[in-house]
């Protein structure tokens, strides 16, 4: 039996070289070895002595006894006597606890998502698995969602890692792993070109912003030739089913995670407090969103009751895009097409009458005071909303300048840097600030219109958690418009104040309309 196994694995190793224990495991049940497990194959193939056993990051690797050894591959027990010293490189990046305890974690199988709150420091553990990559042979693909981040990723692998060439793919360069042992790209540059691998060199997929990945444009990106891969998010969720169907088919599953309790505990992001700043819809807001919320429960209950669809939220929505998607283009789209179209549009016409009420702008005005010395974000929801934002802060005083998606890249990198050097008291962003761009350091952060609830409000609030040299704690607002699915006391924000409960020094309730000025007092305490 032995000797079977034995030889369908030479025949594998003659044609491929180096091959691990899965590939051989599914070339010897092919040749009739249907009861064959891992175990006994293993055994089998350590006692024979025409064949050797290396690991490469925790995976078993084998090949012909006498075969060159593959990038990467070191035998058991062996000292990496023509390696550089990784371990004293990464000493070198003095990595914090959690980091370390994280790279450990993806290393023992070299795949899967590591979840760390904004702020926390994912780019230097990404660097670090990074050089663990590079020191066996290999090469390394970063793959980040915008220009910004592709000039701030570049610039700081160049920084840590002096003495590796790292090249770019977008925004003007045209460069490749043949060239560069590092390759940084944007998701389109990277699925327009196919990212080929220098012959017998292990390959590294690196995502940051990890999430957006999972929608079917970008998921073109992810190079197939990288075996090894490793996902960076603060949110590991999406509204749809890209993560299931997308993302861990490619990554694999969460092998960390570092939220907010251990973040302030380890001191790692500043401590930080929440003020849920209520205000109330004007008459003829109050009387839109009845309309709206009434249409929407007719048409759940039509779709729920009627059509035999999921009756929890959120699993609703995905079954209910689902569905428009399929019948985008179709004449005659049918019952149930119809009811979801109408259904995803009274939803979003009943959040946006929430999210831009009028009233948002009293909590922009109440804040103003103590905003003069502070370095604020107030994340809107629309362009217009922003700039009325900024407006009734600089009545009010305050320097303030929008940044958003229709203003030219040069003003808004222009804008940014007035913020990072204090000309700037508050930058005024509808969602372009969420992730993707490298934001200065803030102190508060109001947010007037959350879209989604739990990772938009983590990105956010993640804006401002960065340590202050003085220790001082972080503020975030939160308004909301009362008796509207915004309102915590309607389930509003659930999952996120689920997530901050017990970690927030302090979670307060404001009334802005009935006491304006308490809102400024909180902030300055």
């Amino acid at each position: 039996m032995n000797a079977r196994l034995v030889a369908a694995a030479i025949e594998v190793l003659e044609r491929e070289g180096a091959v691990g224990t899965d590939r051989l495991l599914r070339a010897v049940r092919a040749k009739g070895g249907h009861g064959v497990g891992r175990a006994a194959l293993e055994r089998a193939l350590d006692a024979d002595p025409r064949l050797t056993r290396t690991e490469v990051l925790g995976r078993r690797r084998w090949e012909l006894a006498g075969s060159p050894p593959g990038p990467g591959a070191q035998p058991d027990g062996a000292p990496a006597a023509a390696e550089p010293d990784t371990r004293a490189a990464l000493g070198a990046l003095e990595l914090r606890a959690w980091q370390a305890e994280a790279l450990a974690a993806w290393s023992r199988t070299g795949s899967g998502v590591v979840e760390a709150v904004t702020g926390t420091g994912k780019t230097r553990l990404s660097i670090a698995a990074c050089r663990m990559i590079l020191d066996r042979g290999g090469v390394v693909v970063v793959l980040v969602p915008t220009l910004e981040l592709l000039d701030q990723w570049q610039a700081e692998a160049r920084r840590l890692l002096p003495d590796v060439d790292v090249g770019r793919l977008g925004g003007g360069g045209q460069d490749d792993l043949f060239s560069h042992r590092i390759l940084v790209a944007t998701p389109h540059s990277a699925g327009d070109v196919p990212l080929d691998l220098p012959p017998g060199r292990p390959g590294l997929a690196i995502a940051d912003e990890a999430h957006r990945y999972g929608s079917p444009t970008w998921a073109q990106a992810l190079p197939d030739a990288c075996a090894l891969r490793l996902a960076l998010t603060a949110t590991y969720e999406r509204g749809d089913d890209g993560v299931a169907e997308v993302l861990e088919p490619y990554f694999g599953e969460v092998v960390f995670r570092y939220r907010y309790d251990r973040a302030v505990a380890d001191g790692t992001v500043a401590p930080f407090s929440i003020a849920l700043a209520a205000v109330d819809l004007a008459p003829d807001e109050q009387v839109a969103y009845g309309a709206a919320d009434d249409r929407v429960r007719r048409l759940h209950r039509e779709l729920v009751v009627g059509l035999g669809m999921p009756a929890e939220p959120r699993a609703l929505l995905r079954a209910v895009a689902a569905v428009v998607a399929d019948a985008q283009g179709a004449d005659n789209p049918g019952r149930q097409a119809a009811a979801c179209r109408e259904y995803l549009a009274r939803v979003r016409q009943r959040r946006e009458i929430a999210a831009t009420s009028a009233a948002k702008l009293e909590v922009v005005r109440a804040a103003a005071p103590a905003l003069s010395r502070s370095r604020c974000l107030v994340f809107s929801d629309t362009v217009e909303q922003a700039e009325h934002a900024a407006g009734a802060l600089a009545m009010a005083g305050v320097s303030a300048e929008t940044v958003h998606g229709e203003l030219p890249a040069e003003r808004r990198r222009i804008r940014l840097a007035q913020f990072r050097r204090g000309r700037i008291a508050v930058l005024v962003a509808p969602r372009v600030l969420d992730e993707g761009i490298d934001v200065p350091d803030a102190d508060v952060a109001v947010v007037l219109a959350a879209f989604r609830a739990r990772r938009q409000l983590v990105q956010r609030l993640g804006r401002v958690l960065r340590r202050k040299s003085d220790g001082r704690e972080a503020r975030l607002v939160l308004a909301y418009a009362r008796g509207t699915a915004e309102d915590p006391d309607k389930g509003g924000h659930a999952d996120f104040l689920a997530e901050v409960d017990g970690v927030a020094r302090r979670i307060d309730r404001i009334d802005v309309a009935a006491q304006p000025r308490q809102l400024a007092e909180w902030l300055r305490a």
